[in-house]
Protein backbone atom coordinates (compact mmCIF):
# COMPACT_ATOMS: atom_id res chain seq x y z
CA UNK A 1 0.00 0.00 0.00
CA UNK A 2 0.63 3.24 -0.92
CA UNK A 3 0.45 6.58 1.75
CA UNK A 4 -2.33 7.75 -0.17
CA UNK A 5 -4.10 4.27 0.07
CA UNK A 6 -3.88 4.87 3.82
CA UNK A 7 -4.70 8.13 3.50
CA UNK A 8 -8.22 7.08 1.25
CA UNK A 9 -8.65 4.63 3.82
CA UNK A 10 -8.61 7.22 6.22
CA UNK A 11 -10.50 9.53 5.10
CA UNK A 12 -13.63 6.69 4.31
CA UNK A 13 -13.70 5.91 8.29
CA UNK A 14 -13.57 9.33 9.28
CA UNK A 15 -16.39 9.56 6.51
CA UNK A 16 -18.24 6.65 7.71
CA UNK A 17 -17.94 7.74 11.59
CA UNK A 18 -19.38 11.22 10.54
CA UNK A 19 -21.91 9.92 9.20
CA UNK A 20 -22.69 7.01 11.25
CA UNK A 21 -22.52 9.51 14.27
CA UNK A 22 -24.79 12.32 12.56
CA UNK A 23 -27.59 9.49 12.26
CA UNK A 24 -27.21 7.77 15.37
CA UNK A 25 -27.78 12.22 17.04
CA UNK A 26 -30.53 12.81 14.33
CA UNK A 27 -32.08 9.40 14.50
CA UNK A 28 -32.11 9.47 18.31
CA UNK A 29 -33.49 12.77 18.18
CA UNK A 30 -36.71 11.72 15.94
CA UNK A 31 -37.32 9.16 18.06
CA UNK A 32 -37.26 11.15 21.27
CA UNK A 33 -39.38 13.94 19.51
CA UNK A 34 -41.82 11.89 17.86
CA UNK A 35 -42.30 8.82 19.44
CA UNK A 36 -41.13 9.25 23.08
CA UNK A 37 -42.71 12.32 24.14
CA UNK A 38 -45.82 11.59 22.78
CA UNK A 39 -46.56 7.89 24.82
CA UNK A 40 -45.23 9.87 27.55
CA UNK A 41 -48.23 12.82 26.77
CA UNK A 42 -50.27 9.43 26.92
CA UNK A 43 -48.93 7.38 29.84
CA UNK A 44 -47.17 10.00 31.77
CA UNK A 45 -46.58 7.67 34.74
CA UNK A 46 -45.16 3.96 33.09
CA UNK A 47 -43.26 7.18 30.89
CA UNK A 48 -42.36 8.67 34.42
CA UNK A 49 -40.16 5.65 35.49
CA UNK A 50 -38.82 4.46 32.24
CA UNK A 51 -37.61 8.28 31.06
CA UNK A 52 -34.87 8.41 33.15
CA UNK A 53 -33.25 5.51 32.43
CA UNK A 54 -33.94 6.25 28.63
CA UNK A 55 -32.85 9.67 29.02
CA UNK A 56 -29.49 8.74 30.28
CA UNK A 57 -29.03 6.78 27.78
CA UNK A 58 -29.78 8.90 25.20
CA UNK A 59 -27.55 11.75 26.32
CA UNK A 60 -24.12 9.42 26.19
CA UNK A 61 -25.29 8.21 22.83
CA UNK A 62 -25.32 12.46 21.76
CA UNK A 63 -22.41 12.80 23.72
CA UNK A 64 -20.56 10.60 21.73
CA UNK A 65 -22.36 11.35 18.74
CA UNK A 66 -21.50 14.86 18.84
CA UNK A 67 -17.56 14.19 20.17
CA UNK A 68 -17.21 11.95 16.99
CA UNK A 69 -18.95 15.12 14.41
CA UNK A 70 -16.90 17.51 15.64
CA UNK A 71 -14.00 15.65 15.17
CA UNK A 72 -14.34 13.61 11.55
CA UNK A 73 -16.22 16.93 10.77
CA UNK A 74 -12.41 19.06 11.62
CA UNK A 75 -10.73 16.47 9.59
CA UNK A 76 -13.29 16.31 6.83
CA UNK A 77 -13.10 19.33 6.25
CA UNK A 78 -9.46 20.07 6.13
CA UNK A 79 -9.29 17.49 3.51
CA UNK A 80 -11.99 19.13 1.07
CA UNK A 81 -10.93 22.66 1.45
CA UNK A 82 -7.39 21.51 0.65
CA UNK A 83 -8.71 20.25 -2.75
CA UNK A 84 -8.57 22.45 -5.73
CA UNK A 85 -11.97 21.71 -6.42
CA UNK A 86 -13.46 23.29 -3.43
CA UNK A 87 -15.13 26.35 -4.72
CA UNK A 88 -16.41 29.50 -3.19
CA UNK A 89 -19.91 28.40 -3.29
CA UNK A 90 -19.12 24.29 -1.59
CA UNK A 91 -17.43 27.07 1.09
CA UNK A 92 -20.42 29.32 1.39
CA UNK A 93 -23.05 26.24 1.62
CA UNK A 94 -20.21 24.77 4.23
CA UNK A 95 -20.14 27.42 6.27
CA UNK A 96 -24.11 27.66 6.51
CA UNK A 97 -24.36 24.02 7.18
CA UNK A 98 -21.65 24.61 10.14
CA UNK A 99 -23.60 26.97 11.02
CA UNK A 100 -26.86 25.12 11.60
CA UNK A 101 -24.70 22.37 13.10
CA UNK A 102 -23.12 25.10 15.48
CA UNK A 103 -27.12 25.54 16.64
CA UNK A 104 -28.06 22.39 17.23
CA UNK A 105 -25.21 22.18 19.32
CA UNK A 106 -26.16 25.23 21.48
CA UNK A 107 -29.73 23.98 21.54
CA UNK A 108 -28.92 20.63 22.61
CA UNK A 109 -27.11 22.54 25.44
CA UNK A 110 -30.11 24.65 26.54
CA UNK A 111 -32.51 21.86 26.37
CA UNK A 112 -29.89 19.80 28.93
CA UNK A 113 -29.87 22.95 31.25
CA UNK A 114 -33.60 23.29 30.91
CA UNK A 115 -34.43 19.60 31.84
CA UNK A 116 -35.71 19.52 28.23
CA UNK A 117 -39.36 20.55 30.06
CA UNK A 118 -42.64 22.71 28.60
CA UNK A 119 -41.88 26.18 27.24
CA UNK A 120 -42.46 28.42 29.26
CA UNK A 121 -42.62 32.41 28.40
CA UNK A 122 -45.28 34.91 26.63
CA UNK A 123 -48.20 33.14 25.38
CA UNK A 124 -46.69 33.56 21.58
CA UNK A 125 -43.81 31.42 22.49
CA UNK A 126 -45.51 29.00 23.66
CA UNK A 127 -48.36 28.88 20.55
CA UNK A 128 -45.26 28.19 18.48
CA UNK A 129 -43.32 25.87 21.22
CA UNK A 130 -43.62 23.25 18.77
CA UNK A 131 -41.06 24.69 16.74
CA UNK A 132 -38.81 24.23 19.48
CA UNK A 133 -37.15 22.02 21.65
CA UNK A 134 -36.47 18.51 19.96
CA UNK A 135 -38.73 19.39 17.17
CA UNK A 136 -36.30 22.35 16.17
CA UNK A 137 -33.17 19.22 16.72
CA UNK A 138 -35.25 17.14 14.35
CA UNK A 139 -35.75 20.00 11.37
CA UNK A 140 -31.94 21.36 12.01
CA UNK A 141 -30.74 18.10 11.79
CA UNK A 142 -32.57 17.12 8.50
CA UNK A 143 -31.61 20.63 6.93
CA UNK A 144 -27.94 19.65 8.15
CA UNK A 145 -28.32 16.16 6.39
CA UNK A 146 -29.57 18.27 3.17
CA UNK A 147 -26.21 20.24 3.37
CA UNK A 148 -23.77 17.68 3.41
CA UNK A 149 -25.49 16.22 0.31
CA UNK A 150 -25.82 19.04 -1.56
CA UNK A 151 -21.55 19.83 -0.62
CA UNK A 152 -21.56 16.26 -2.18
CA UNK A 153 -23.05 17.22 -5.14
CA UNK A 154 -21.03 20.63 -5.23
CA UNK A 155 -17.87 18.71 -4.95
CA UNK A 156 -18.41 16.15 -7.27
CA UNK A 157 -19.11 18.65 -9.88
CA UNK A 158 -16.25 20.84 -9.64
CA UNK A 159 -13.78 17.59 -9.37
CA UNK A 160 -15.39 16.81 -13.00
CA UNK A 161 -14.84 20.52 -14.09
CA UNK A 162 -11.30 20.51 -12.90
CA UNK A 163 -10.53 17.48 -14.43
Amino acid sequence: MTDLDLIEIFLLVTRWVHAIAAVAWIGGSVLFAFVLRPVGKLEPEAMGRIMPHVGRYYREMVDISVVAIIFSGLLLTLDRLADEAATATYGAVLGVKIGVALLMFIQMWNLRQSGGGAITGPRWVQKFSWLLGYNALVFMGVIVYFLANLLGVLFDDALRAVS
